[in-house]
């Protein structure tokens, strides 16, 4: 009796371990199909979290529950740069208003300035930013917030800001508007090839584009929405 007792034990162990195996197996060929799906760009691979509002600065604005505005990045600028070799920021108490410069992605010596989604001041910032940039594309609206600000307009503001259904909309359209940009700079002779077959984006298509092509982006989809 007891062996059989004994005999039951190590089966089970074993038809545990070969689940715990069989399910580390599974996860890693989930992600390795997420890694691959990310090689491709377009509005539906971009993640548009709902509950937070959007400024069409590719920005974001989140209201923590101790009234705090956590801002960063959205999922469409990060794909476009790739990851930034450092990023410029203000202090703990900066003044900032809606509109005004933020902080500045810098990756070998090119530069995107980013444009503040809220008013008010800035309470913390990111540090893990200045060590490790690459927040910003791993984890854009997760560990890679940039700022956390006490904002003093936040209920105006948030009126002229999208949500998740108005941002896809919208978002469809930067893409239109982007793969016309890009095509245009391919087509001089700055941008190598940023389309896979059937159309689809390249992800990080202006990680190694000329500074011409940052500068064009820059007028293009942040200067003009301010």
């Amino acid at each position: 009796m007891v062996a059989l007792i004994f005999a039951a034990f190590v089966l089970t162990v074993i038809g545990v371990d070969v689940t715990i195996q069989y399910m580390k197996s599974k996860k890693k060929t989930v992600l390795e199909s997420n890694s691959q799906l990310l090689e491709v760009f377009d509005e539906q691979t971009v993640r548009i979290p709902k509950g937070i509002y959007f400024d069409k600065t590719h920005t974001w604005a989140f209201m923590n529950r101790n009234g705090k505005v956590e801002v960063g990045i959205n999922d469409f600028l990060q794909n476009i740069t790739g990851t930034p070799s450092r990023i410029e920021m203000k202090k703990t108490g900066d003044p900032v208003r809606k509109g005004d410069h933020l902080f500045t992605i810098i990756q070998d010596g090119k530069r995107l300035n980013i444009y503040s989604p809220v008013s008010g001041t800035v309470n913390a910032i990111n540090e893990k930013l200045l060590n490790q940039p690459s927040l910003l594309n791993s984890a854009p609206y997760a560990e890679g917030w940039v700022y956390h600000i006490e904002p003093v307009n936040w209920f105006r503001e948030t009126q002229f800001m999208l949500m998740a259904d108005q941002t896809a909309s919208w978002m469809k359209k930067e893409f239109s508007r982007l793969k016309d940009v890009l095509a245009n700079a391919y087509a001089v002779n700055k941008l190598a090839p940023v389309m896979q077959d059937g159309g689809a984006l390249k992800s990080h298509v202006l990680e190694n584009a000329e500074p011409e092509v940052w500068e064009e982006f820059q007028t293009n989809f942040i200067d003009t929405i301010k």
